[in-house]
């Protein structure tokens, strides 16, 4: 969930350290932070249930678990990038290894960390309000990122991790979706048939499991969430080799954020009303704000020097965000089954934001920045490697390397 290289200003936070985009990061800290104030209305109320709402307020803090659309409609913008480059360009493909080096630095230490953290912290506060924990038995399973195919796992221990096993599904599907992609007509349209077939799929899939009371073991996989990688495909599709206007870009955020409440809204209205929708919602779940976050972040994307989402405190907190996203859980719980979460969703949600954000600070200071850079360091050379010119020896003249006054080389890609 990196973003792309941006050329450094002397404006630090508009431009990113470590290849990171500043605006992105912003909106990545701020869907982590709706996820964590989501989480934190949850874990305060006396019997944790998402579906006990019974005022305004609890609808609208509801709906801020949108932000997790925002994540999955991003990591299909930003990885999606470099092969839709490669294949409009004729440039080569990103290489695999090199590819998954990076994702594993990115993705693979802090979780663990934070599984392991969670265990620790959790593992003896069965019967805290909220906590659900899996069998024993079950645990291995949370360590190959395979906990949502089995009921006794799935949303349990530390329920956010589901969505990290449908990122690391999409992660092994893209180099697949990149060949094929690399293979196709160098046009625009044509490359854009392949998610647009992931957008239908995962439609289609939807529409295969709605109403059928299946459990969280079919609808908490990435055949149900590929509509939103697929947005943010399109949206990366989109916006290659093109600037955008200032006018334009207003444009886009302001739909964008229109087309998300406007989904929060219908979802709340629905709720709060008993009306009958039949199985269009569970179909389409929240396919509305992933395209609304499409077209966000390919605005966002365009707009490098974005005083909001690159200033400082926003660009900050997307640095820790990944940190943020996996702990916030974890010591809601431990706070509250050891008395020390005051349970009102105001007080409760601000007791908690300290430690979070300490744990998640040291953890992106301690172990996710130097893995990263150690990963990016190693790429670097390998890259370097494959393009160092290999001198081809001559017949005659003692293996001169010059032919005609001219250097023979070749390179090698």
């Amino acid at each position: 969930m990196q973003a792309p290289h941006v050329s450094a200003t002397r404006d630090v936070w508009h431009t990113k350290h470590d290849g990171r985009l500043a605006s992105l990061d912003g909106l990545r800290g701020l869907a982590a932070l709706t996820v964590f104030l989501f989480h934190g209305w949850l874990y305060t109320m006396p019997r944790p249930d998402a579906s006990d709402r019974s005022s305004p307020a609890d609808y609208a803090a509801h709906e801020l678990r949108l932000g997790l659309v925002a994540f999955f409609v991003l990591s299909g913008f930003l990885l999606s990038r470099p092969w839709f480059a490669a294949a409009l360009e004729g440039r080569q493909p990103p290489d695999l290894r090199r590819y998954l080096r990076a994702r594993v630095a990115r993705i693979a230490p802090a979780y663990y960390a934070a599984l392991l953290g969670s265990i620790v912290l959790l593992w003896g506060l069965a019967g805290t309000p909220g906590l659900r924990l899996p069998p024993a038995s079950e645990l291995p399973l949370f360590f190959v990122f395979a906990q949502n195919f089995s009921p006794s796992s799935v949303m349990k221990l530390n329920p956010p991790m589901w969505s990290l096993a449908v990122e690391v599904s999409f992660y092994a599907l893209l180099p697949i979706l990149g060949w094929l992609a690399v293979r196709m007509p160098a046009r625009r349209r044509a490359q854009a048939l392949i998610p647009l077939a992931l957008l239908v799929l995962g439609v289609l899939y939807n529409w295969s499991i709605a109403g059928r009371g299946l459990g969280m073991t079919f609808s908490r996989t990435l055949a149900a969430m590929l509509p939103y990688f697929a947005l943010g495909m399109l949206g990366a599709l989109a916006l290659h080799g093109r600037a955008i206007g200032s006018r334009a870009r207003r444009t886009l955020i302001a739909g964008g954020l229109a087309l998300v409440v406007a989904d929060a809204t219908v979802k709340a209205v629905v709720e709060a009303n008993g009306l009958d929708t039949g199985l269009y919602l569970a179909i389409l779940r929240d396919l509305p704000s992933g395209l609304g976050f499409a077209l966000v972040i390919g605005a966002v994307a365009a707009t490098p020097r974005s005083r909001i989402l690159g200033g400082r405190v926003l660009a900050s907190l997307g640095a820790i965000s990944y940190g943020v996203y996996l702990w916030h859980v974890p010591i809601l719980v431990f706070m509250r089954g050891h008395g020390l979460l005051p349970l009102d969703p105001v007080l409760g949600t601000l007791a908690a934001l300290g430690p979070v954000l300490a744990v998640s600070s040291l953890s992106w200071l301690a172990l996710e920045r130097p893995i990263i850079v150690w990963a990016r360091e190693r790429n670097a050379r390998a890259r370097e490697s494959t393009l160092r010119p290999v001198p081809v020896p001559v017949s005659g003249g003692g293996g001169d390397r010059r032919s005609g006054g001219r250097e023979v080389s070749t390179i090698r890609t």
